[in-house]
């Protein structure tokens, strides 16, 4: 019985403490997110971060040892909020044109981008390539099942085909997305009329 006791005890005294160190590593990472954006990536310091923070440089590095992984850390993160909006995307976009498909990527990378503006930072800073391969592959996934529900029905192989070309153009729209400039919005404005009039050229009626 003391032995269950002391057990029970030990897991509630622990549990404040896993929220205490989740809570710490938001806050870590928001303060990064808003340097990177202030700064970028390459001019921002752990030490800046760690303060920004209000944390002592000891606790960044206890959860990131390096910028790299912090940065890793963060893009697993908003490229999990991603594929998030793009499974709500499909699931909304059932019986649409592809073009109207086009239209619904582009509106969800430009939310995205409005409300983390960080990964268009990080989306090209080097590091090791194994999980990114990983996110990649998951995004052309998403992407192909998208175009797959198109109807009037794609052409087959085309959904294959714009699982590799889209995540191109929306890396464009990333870059392009921390610009206020009219050229930037303009830019954007064009690749999406580009794609939207590409694929309702291509559309045909389903066998």
């Amino acid at each position: 019985m003391a032995s269950g006791k002391a057990t029970s005890e030990t897991l509630v005294s622990r549990a404040p403490r896993r929220e205490r160190g989740r809570k710490r590593v938001t806050d870590l990472m928001a303060a990064a997110a808003a340097l990177f954006v202030e700064k970028g990536y390459e001019a921002t310091t752990m030490t800046e971060i760690a303060a920004h923070a209000g944390a002592s440089i000891g606790s960044l590095y206890l959860f990131f040892p390096t910028k790299a992984l912090l940065a890793q850390a963060m893009l697993t993160a908003l490229a999990d909020d991603l594929s998030a909006r793009l499974e709500a995307l499909q699931g909304r976009a059932a019986g649409w044109s592809a073009g109207a498909i086009a239209d619904g990527l582009f509106d969800e990378m430009a939310a995205f981008q409005r409300q983390d503006p960080v990964y268009a930072v990080l989306i090209d800073v080097p590091g090791e390539d194994g999980w990114r391969q990983t996110i990649r592959a998951r995004r052309r996934q998403q992407i192909r099942s998208l175009f797959v529900q198109a109807r009037p029905a794609l052409p087959k192989g085309q959904p294959e085909r714009l699982a590799l070309i889209v995540p191109h153009l929306i890396r464009i729209t990333l870059q392009l997305g921390a610009e206020r400039s009219a050229l930037g919005h303009a830019v954007l404005d064009e690749l999406r009329a580009m794609l939207r009039h590409h694929l309702e050229w291509s559309e045909v009626s389903p066998d």
